[in-house]
């Protein structure tokens, strides 16, 4: 019985993280502000990941990762360094992988601290913005076939803009 109950719960519980939208998330003490609505569909802990969707059926993945817990951190880099190592370290991770994907750079600029590249596999193309916020490196990328590249550089962009450090 206490079993059945526990695992009722448990169901409930995850239908109910699951089930939210809005346009405000707070991930790792940073406040993740959407132009508009979306739903949170899927959380990856292990990997620090949000899946959102909105209702143009864009899927949405953010992630804030705390530096100082990555594999390429050195105390010593730079907030510029840490950004270019993050970027590496996923650029690399997507560029050797066996899925054939192609990697490409779109635009570096290090006075705003953001990054925009994209892979493109045969499902179609991903954007993506790395950028940092104080001590967290933050990934956000969306993937629409059915917007221009235009479109979700300026969406991944301006959720990166709105970015803040959320108070408790």
């Amino acid at each position: 019985m206490m079993k059945n109950i526990f695992f009722s719960l448990a169901f409930m519980t995850s239908q109910f993280i699951f089930a939210q939208s809005g346009n405000r998330f707070a991930i790792n003490d940073v406040l993740i502000k959407f132009p508009k609505e979306v739903e949170l569909r899927d959380l990856n802990k292990v990997a620090g990941q949000y899946f959102f969707v909105d209702k143009a059926k864009s899927n949405i993945q953010v992630s804030v990762k705390n530096a100082d817990k990555m594999e390429f951190y050195n105390a010593a880099f730079t907030k510029t360094e840490l950004l270019d190592a993050f970027y590496r370290w996923d650029f690399d991770y997507w560029k050797t992988n066996s899925i054939g994907g192609e990697v490409k750079e779109i635009s570096k600029d290090l006075d705003k601290n953001q990054i925009l590249w994209e892979v493109t596999l045969k499902e179609g193309k991903t954007i993506f913005l790395f950028g940092i916020l104080e001590d967290k490196l933050i990934s956000i990328s969306i993937h629409n076939a059915r917007l221009s590249d235009e479109e979700q550089i300026n969406f991944v962009t301006k959720v990166y803009r709105q970015i803040s450090k959320y108070k408790k």
